[in-house]
């Protein structure tokens, strides 16, 4: 205990001697060697913790905070209040655990309301338990398409009535907020128009309005001209067939020439008019009976009838001649005879109803920038430059060609095709150049990165030792003149007063001399001008 006084109060009186600037220095040495040592302590044998769910409601993040709490998890909430971290080693199993107690929820109430059912619960109350159970499961399954952040679905269900004729359809209404630069297609939104009409009972498509965050009407303007709507979905498909092409004659390009020697650009023009034609052929040589009739009638009589001219042409002469004539054809037997046919045919004939497609191809336009090639040669200074050379007209020939062929042209339709040969900037060439001729040291910085922290933990260490602690303590342990005062009121060891006799006695007096000037530099300076005075 008294070494530990003494050391300390020698210490103490080393400080108090020291001028102001090297306790200041002093204090802030230590303070930033603790605190330099505690930060990288922290850096390097902290917990790496990773999101394990961002963008989080209030309700789930409470939920799983509150779980984490529970199974004594370490856990850190985000800044923004809405993201969870957790140590990286557990994400994966967190992630599975609260995944099988239905966290997060993503908002809203689903249809676990039903899981602590209270006795003598009303109709009603039922009723709007199952409304809000259903917006809820809705508006999960919506907000899992990788378009949409967030979403709220609304339900109108009406009761059902006795008769059919009074019941009142239901109608939804959705409000999704899509992620910053995403955009919900056409597709997309038929299907969701479609997912919720047919979860809900008596609800049909045109029933259904989806807005998006900016209020902009997505779905349901029935009562509207569809003008808008439809020619939304002509610009879409033409840029998706524009798009098409254009990709099949770059990736085509950018294997036979290289990538980036190729510059590709596509119009189409299509036609959205609605064609309908009908179309009638009568075949003359297909002929079938559709309906035949047939009469036939036929009379025969061989008994002489009584013959003769009655009155009084008889008796006039020349009635000889009349009645012999009559004679002759009353000998003869009498017949009578008719044929009757009808025969109606039907002809063959083909009806066609032909609807040509909506958006028929009309045009093609396309225009193709190619690059030459470049070859090394050599300066007048030394070294090498890249210099340019221009295609032949049979390279730009066969270039046109191929290109024709992958766009499927057709001059009766009006396509042209234009390929043209400039150099490029040759800048972004040399980069690549020397990017492929050296590689990068920040890739394989990047492999070696776990195993460089230690290092570079202790080389902070050693170096801070070497070129700031070390030249401090050896700045504070100096002393000059005026520091003589406080090293004379420290105690002499045994050694010391040993050495210093020994010293004194085997000196000569001149050398006794100069060491007693040395050791009392203003006295000796004194003495010395008093005998300068004197003298």
């Amino acid at each position: 205990m008294a070494d530990t006084a003494q050391f300390f109060g020698q210490l103490t009186s080393l400080l108090r001697n020291l001028s102001a600037g090297k306790r200041l220095t002093l204090v802030v040495l230590i303070v930033g060697t603790v605190a330099g040592f505690v930060l990288l302590t922290n850096w390097s044998g902290g917990v790496d913790l990773r999101p394990l769910y961002s963008n989080l409601d209030p309700e789930d993040a409470g939920a799983i905070v509150a779980r984490l709490k529970e199974q004594k998890v370490p856990y850190r909430v985000g800044p923004d209040g809405k993201s969870i971290l957790v140590p990286a080693e557990t994400l994966h199993e967190i992630r599975m655990q609260l995944a099988s107690e239905g966290l997060p929820q993503g908002g809203g109430i689903g249809f676990e309301v039903f899981d602590n059912t209270k006795l003598g619960l009303s109709e009603f109350a039922q009723n709007v338990n199952y409304q809000r159970a259903l917006q809820g499961e809705l508006a999960r399954t919506i907000s899992r398409i990788a378009e949409v952040d967030s979403c709220r679905v609304h339900l109108v269900m009406p009761e059902k009535t006795l008769f059919v004729s009074n019941e009142q359809p239901a109608s939804a209404s959705v409000a999704v907020k899509l992620k910053g630069g995403r955009q919900l297609s056409q597709e997309q939104i038929k299907g969701i128009v479609h997912l919720v009409s047919s979860s809900v009972p008596r609800l049909i498509p045109d029933q259904v309005t989806v807005v998006d965050n900016s209020g902009r009407l997505l779905a349901g303007n029935k009562g509207k001209s569809t003008f808008g709507a439809l020619s939304v979905e002509q610009l879409e498909y033409q840029a998706h067939v524009e798009k098409n092409l254009e990709g099949r004659v770059k990736s085509m390009l950018d294997q036979a020439l290289g990538d980036g020697r190729a510059i590709v650009r596509l119009a189409c023009a299509f036609d959205f008019l609605r064609h309908e034609k009908t179309e009638e052929h009568y075949l003359g040589d297909n002929r079938v009976i559709r309906s035949e009739q047939s009469l036939s009638e036929s009379t025969r009589n061989s008994d002489a009838t009584p013959q003769g001219v009655p009155g009084v042409r008889s008796n006039t002469p020349g009635a000889e001649m009349l009645d012999s004539r009559n004679a002759v054809s009353a000998g003869g037997a009498s017949a009578f005879e008719k044929q009757d046919r009808t025969v109606n045919y039907e002809i063959g004939k083909i009806t066609s109803r032909i609807v040509e497609p909506t958006g028929k191809l009309t045009r093609v336009s396309l225009a193709v920038l190619v690059d030459g090639t470049y070859k090394q040669v050599p300066k007048k200074g030394g070294g090498t430059e890249r210099q340019y050379v221009s295609r032949t007209p049979d390279e730009i020939q066969k270039i046109e060609s191929i290109v024709k062929r992958a766009v499927n042209f057709d001059a009766e339709r009006g396509d042209k095709v234009e390929v043209i040969n400039i150099p490029f900037e040759v800048t972004e060439w040399a980069k690549a150049d020397e990017a492929q001729a050296s590689p990068g040291w920040l890739s394989l910085l990047g492999q070696a990165a776990p195993y460089l922290k230690a290092a570079f933990m202790g080389l902070f260490l050693l170096l801070s030792f070497l070129f700031f602690v070390k030249p401090l303590v050896r700045w504070l342990t100096e002393y000059s003149l005026s520091d003589v005062e406080i090293v004379k009121q420290l105690p002499k060891t045994v050694g010391e007063l040993e050495r210093e006799m020994a010293g004194m006695k085997s000196l000569p007096y001149l050398n006794q001399a100069s060491q007693l000037v040395a050791s009392d530099g203003e006295a000796s300076v004194g003495a010395m001008r008093t005998w300068l005075k004197e003298s």
